[in-house]
């Protein structure tokens, strides 16, 4: 326990040391015992760890608390694509992500997350593997915000994120979630194959009456539909809307993903003023 105790002070002051440049990754081995978030492995700066799942029982546990900012890019490769790996990323208050790669289609041993928004706390990560499977792990972190991005969940009313303005693009993925649908959404969502739905507002706060195109660029079909500020139903459509948009008013807008399984591709949102 001893050794342990300094090897885990050595790599503290490495990864401080290495905060100096953002470009910098420390290349690191997992630590264990790490099955517990007692004895997560700390993770506060760029970094690459080549880690081990001994079998079906076997959890690792990792505290992100990064120095060097709040975006976070993460990737994880494993050695037997044919090894489904589960992982969750959370924090007292929310959990960002929750994936089984046997969820994924066309999966391939690598999924990599960009510009995950990450608030001014501890963050956990567990993963797990149904057999034997070597594994390398990365985080990246940068001190840009980024607005324009979406911040899971944002599958509810309370959590729902904003189009800031005309053209401004939204990054976002759609991830299996086990959700309770919004009321307002029910007579309008499928009963079957639900992946994910994520919704946005967007405000006129100019002087005029304008028409606008909602746009939707992703690698499959994604219901779009229109609800004004009350939440009572517009219109809806498949990866583009058009509609009026009126002085002072606020519309929803929910994106609804179907299928037996999703793909790691990001998707972008934004709406743009159609020419008269």
């Amino acid at each position: 326990m001893k050794y342990i105790l300094i090897f885990i002070l050595i790599l503290f002051i490495s990864c401080s040391n290495n905060n100096t440049s953002n470009n910098q990754v420390l290349k690191i081995e997992e630590i264990e015992p790490n099955n517990s978030i007692e004895y997560s492995q700390y993770i506060d700066c760029n970094i690459s760890i080549n880690g081990k799942f001994d079998d079906a029982n076997d959890i690792d546990f990792y505290q992100i608390n990064p120095t060097n900012g709040f975006i976070m890019d993460f990737s994880i490769s494993a050695y037997d694509s044919k090894a489904n790996i589960s992982f969750d990323i959370f924090s007292s208050n929310r959990t960002i992500f929750s994936i089984n790669t046997e969820d994924i289609e066309d999966y391939k041993g690598f999924i990599e997350l960009k510009d995950i928004i990450l608030d001014d706390e501890s963050y956990f990560l567990s993963l797990n593997a149904n057999k034997e499977c070597h594994y390398t792990l990365k985080m990246n972190f940068k001190d840009d915000y980024l607005p324009s991005n979406e911040i899971e969940p944002n599958n509810t009313i309370e959590k729902i994120d904003k189009i800031n303005y005309p053209n401004e693009l939204i990054y976002g993925y759609f991830i299996k979630n086990y959700i309770n649908v919004e009321d307002f959404l029910k007579p309008y969502i499928k009963d079957t194959n639900l992946i994910d739905i994520d919704l946005y507002k967007i405000e006129n706060n100019t002087d005029i009456n304008s028409s606008i195109s909602i746009k939707l660029k992703y690698s499959k079909d994604i219901d779009m539909i229109l609800f004004d500020e009350n939440f009572n139903y517009i219109k809806q459509g498949i990866n583009e809307l058009d509609t009026n948009f009126e002085l002072n008013n606020k519309y929803y807008i929910a994106l609804i993903c179907y299928g037996d399984k999703y793909t790691i591709d990001r998707y972008t949102l934004y709406y743009e003023f159609n020419n008269r």
